[in-house]
């Protein structure tokens, strides 16, 4: 039971509540204890009874009463009020009347009074009270106040209660709100915990249906985002978490059905023209050659294909290593406008930079050409004949450099430009091919993992019909000496 987490969070809050109680009902007892505090009800209690039976004695004195009738008073005074009543002589401070006959201290002596009125300032001027040990050895708080200057002449009234000990001044006073009021509380606290319990706790039951939800394939399951702020970074992150599953596993099925139709028409061709030279209805020289051709151009794109999947697979696994050191981006974009101009020049494509001079950053030189080589081609293979494609550099701010590849393609739909540096994304019939080349869908996903090894960024910028613009940003150098690191990225 105790391994839900409602069930925890529902018993962390009950021992909670039961320590705070433990804890009020520890310090009531301390506070009890102080025979001051514990002393002011029952000698309140006496006074009153003292003024009332006061009055009541000296209507009895002025109609002459008999000695009959003030015991009796006397005797009713007690058993209303749930006290003892003594009357002793003051001359020989002995006790010559019990209102409890069946354990009487006549003939007691009461000199043995402990003054207690250092505990009890506010009682009357004239009153006497204090504590009195009985025959037995029992405590009792007695309370005494002369009725008048004359009249009882050396009797002197006591009225007795028994010491309240802490223990009964406690259960009489403090245990039945406590109890009550405890009680009420212990169930209204056990409701609150209950509701904040399952406050806390559906969200991650919600979470944890989607995520079993999510690995039986149903990507489109989503939490409700409540509950406290932690529960909700977690509904967040499961969200994200499932988008980025769908659009991987999207991605994933796009990527088998390019590779086949990728893998299959290469292979295709290679087969017929194998069979064209095996066969020989390649007869010619001509034909010979052209078939050659092909054949080797068909390798060449499936080599390129599995190249960028081991380098993609590299890198994701942690396996790459960067050789870093200083590196200069004007020399190194400028042999990369070099390696493509021809391939440019053959395309009909307009092939032009501007580099600004800029610190030097901190990179793996190959990986960086390997970068903007994808980039560039990217640009090349998206271009149609008479467009452009523009290089720029140019310093960011005082800590980076931006890098811009932009062209003149046919752009990139809205919808598509979130998803364009997924793995395996590839955008159909909305990027013109017609120079006769088609990509792989890993050019980009390996251009933003390189960026990112590089502690940089990498953001998409088109409309449709209008081309495209990429901007890589990278962090300059701090080392501008030639210092050469090696990292796994």
């Amino acid at each position: 039971m105790l391994n839900s987490i409602r069930s925890r969070l529902l018993l962390s809050y009950l021992l909670v509540i039961a320590t705070v109680l433990i804890t009020v009902v520890l310090a009531l007892i301390i506070y009890v204890a102080q025979p001051g505090l514990r002393y002011v009800p029952a000698l309140q209690h006496l006074s009153t009874v003292s003024r009332a039976n006061r009055r009541q004695l000296v209507r009895l004195m002025e109609v002459g009463a008999s000695d009959a009738q003030y015991e009796l008073l006397l005797t009713e005074t007690a058993v209303q009020n749930d006290i003892r009543v003594l009357v002793a002589d003051v001359s020989t401070q002995q006790i010559i009347y019990d209102s409890n006959p069946n354990s009487s201290w006549v003939g007691v002596s009461i000199e043995g009074i402990e003054n207690v009125r250092r505990l009890l300032p506010n009682l009357e001027s004239d009153a006497v009270s204090g504590l009195f040990t009985a025959p037995d050895g029992s405590d009792w708080l007695v309370y005494s106040r002369p009725i008048s200057t004359s009249g009882f002449g050396r009797l002197q009234i006591f009225y007795a209660a028994p010491e309240p000990t802490p223990r009964s001044f406690f259960n009489d006073t403090f245990a039945r709100p406590i109890l009550m009021g405890g009680g009420l509380a212990l169930v209204v606290s056990v409701l609150l915990a209950f509701g904040i319990a399952g406050w806390v706790a559906r969200p991650l039951q919600q979470a944890a249906s989607a995520a079993k939800a999510v690995a039986r394939g149903e990507y489109e399951q989503r939490v409700p985002v409540t509950g406290p702020d932690e529960v909700q970074t977690v509904a967040h992150s499961f969200n994200r978490m499932a988008t980025q599953v769908k659009a991987t596993n999207q991605a994933q099925r796009d990527f088998v059905s390019n590779v086949s139709h990728d893998l299959k028409t290469p292979l295709t061709s290679i087969r017929g023209w194998s069979q064209s030279l095996l066969d020989g209805t390649a007869v010619s020289e001509e034909e010979q050659q052209l078939a050659a051709g092909i054949i080797y151009n068909e390798a060449e794109r499936m080599q390129r294909m599995v190249n960028q999947l081991l380098d993609l697979a590299r890198i994701e696994s942690g396996q790459l290593e960067l050789v870093l050191m200083p590196v200069d981006l004007h020399q190194l974009l400028t042999e990369v406008h070099n390696n493509l101009v021809l391939r440019a020049q053959q395309q009909g494509i307009h092939l032009t930079c501007a580099l600004h001079p800029v610190p030097p950053i901190i990179g793996d030189y190959d990986r960086l050409m390997q970068l903007f080589t994808n980039l560039l081609d990217n640009a090349l293979i998206h271009t149609e004949a008479e467009g452009r494609v523009h290089i720029g550099l140019r310093q960011h701010g005082e800590k980076a450099v931006d890098v811009t590849v932009q062209d003149t393609g046919s752009g990139i739909a809205s919808e598509h430009l979130p998803r364009i540096f997924e793995r395996f994304f590839q955008v159909e019939q909305s990027r013109s091919r017609e120079n006769g080349r088609r990509g792989s869908g890993l050019g980009l996903a390996i251009v933003r993992e390189l960026v990112e090894a590089h502690q940089g960024s990498i953001r998409a910028y088109s409309r449709e019909g209008e081309g495209s613009a990429f901007v890589v940003r990278l962090p300059v150098s701090d080392r501008p000496e030639d210092t050469t690191l090696i990292r796994r990225a």
